[in-house]
């Protein structure tokens, strides 16, 4: 029987197991998929998870319900050897390592976010790449205006209601728009906090925000963003960050106690061990029918695999291209099983959906360009009608709905940061 064994049930992991269900032979095939987590963050909703518009545990999907006939186990990985072709992993709260064998291994690992070496970003930033993360940054917030609600000192009240967002991509732009939407409507529960403090800071280091859109449409975003009082700095970096304040490349200082980073992503840290080819920026290097280069029984999609596209560039790390390279992979594997050619990944974007806080987006689908409402309606739309399950999607409409009725709920919900001194 061929054992395949998949690492990493986010999009590519996921979708690749549903694929493969449907495409072998449960006799003469078995599927095991390993993962820490036992869902997989539907991460076109983690902003407005974090925010507040939606229930945080509906924007995740749960493995076991979303396959049939794979096996999961939730496990840490803790080395791959291709060599010996075998997997040693940690049941999640057991002691012991245990070695798994496969006949084909499938690298679905994701990214990390990419932490360069600001002083002070590893201890103080905050990132925005799990559920904990967003739920983290709500909890967060509302610390800020609880602690700045109860400061006399005016200065000191600003800076606690100051937000760095570092990062003009379309994760920075969604959680700069929904954190000044979610401190705008928070503040009004807190008496002594005034709109003109609360201050929202995007920063990008190139020349303009979603550098991936149209530049009518990035100029339409910034310009919203703006018109909202989000202070957009282009051509900007971080150079330090402290307890109480950052600095920016030019030399101004900025008294600020949150900074939220958002500028790109890397590899999981476990590719570089498994001595398989990488780029110079440490992806696994694919062949176009999502092999890895030098190996027949080695696969890999996602965001930790650099896939050619007929250009010759990799495709963009996004959700939409990871489902397809999972589709995709599950195809070419079950033809290499049953000894058929097999077929280069091609797919070309259908368009991208950016949502800008304030039931407002930017989109451009198959050429057609929107903005405002049109495009957060379509935003909504597509995300709702790719959600899978139809519980889930009853849920999701449920809270938008709600949202729409009702004030969001300005509590927290237990996730924090270790304290530091000032704060104890």
């Amino acid at each position: 029987m061929n054992r395949i064994v998949i690492l990493g049930a986010g999009f590519a992991g996921a979708y690749c197991a549903q694929a493969l269900e449907r495409k072998l032979d449960r006799a003469s095939s078995s599927i095991l998929l390993l993962d820490r987590n036992n869902y997989f963050v539907f991460h076109p909703l983690l902003v407005e998870a974090g925010a507040g518009s939606l229930e945080p545990r509906h924007a995740v999907v749960s493995i076991r319900a979303f396959l049939r006939s794979t096996t999961f186990l939730m496990a840490d990985v803790i080395s791959v050897e291709p060599v010996n072709r075998r997997v040693v992993c940690r049941v999640a709260g057991e002691p012991t390592t245990q070695e798994i064998g496969y006949d084909h291994l499938v690298l679905a690992l994701g990214s990390i976010t990419r932490l360069p070496e600001v002083p002070g970003l590893a201890r103080y930033g905050l990132e925005m790449k799990t559920l904990a993360d967003a739920v983290q940054l709500r909890d967060r917030a509302i610390q800020m205006l609880e602690r700045a609600d109860a400061c006399d000192d005016a200065a000191r009240r600003r800076a606690l209601l100051q937000f760095v967002v570092v990062g003009g991509n379309f994760t920075g732009v969604e959680v700069a728009g929904e954190l000044q939407v979610l401190m705008s409507q928070a503040r009004r529960h807190y008496p002594r906090v005034r709109r003109e403090e609360i201050g929202v800071t995007l920063v990008e280091l190139s020349g303009r925000i979603l550098s991936n859109l149209d530049v009518d449409l990035a100029e339409y975003a910034e310009q919203q963003l703006s018109r909202r009082g989000i202070a957009v700095k282009l051509n900007t970096t971080l150079t330090g960050i402290e307890e109480d304040k950052v600095s920016f490349s030019g030399g101004a200082v900025l008294p600020a106690h949150t900074v939220i980073w958002c500028a790109g992503i890397q590899p999981h840290p476990l590719i570089a061990q498994t001595g398989l080819p990488t780029t110079p920026q440490g992806y696994l290097i694919c062949e176009p029918e999502l092999r890895v280069r030098g190996q027949e029984n080695v696969w890999a999609a996602g965001d930790c695999a650099s896939i050619p596209d007929p250009d010759g560039k990799p495709y963009p790390p996004t959700a939409q291209h990871a489902v397809r390279e999972g589709a995709h992979l599950a195809a070419n594997l079950a033809r290499a099983l049953s000894g058929e050619p097999l077929l280069p990944f091609r797919y070309a974007s259908r368009g991208s959906l950016v949502p800008l806080g304030c039931r407002t987006a930017v989109a451009k689908v198959f050429g057609v360009k929107l903005a405002g409402f049109p495009a957060y309606f379509l935003w909504r739309t597509y995300y709702w009608l790719k959600m899978p399950g139809w519980s889930r999607k009853f849920r999701v409409a449920l809270d938008w709905t709600a949202d729409l009725i009702f004030a969001r709920d300005i509590v927290q919900l237990g996730f924090h940061r270790p304290r530091t001194k000032s704060e104890e």
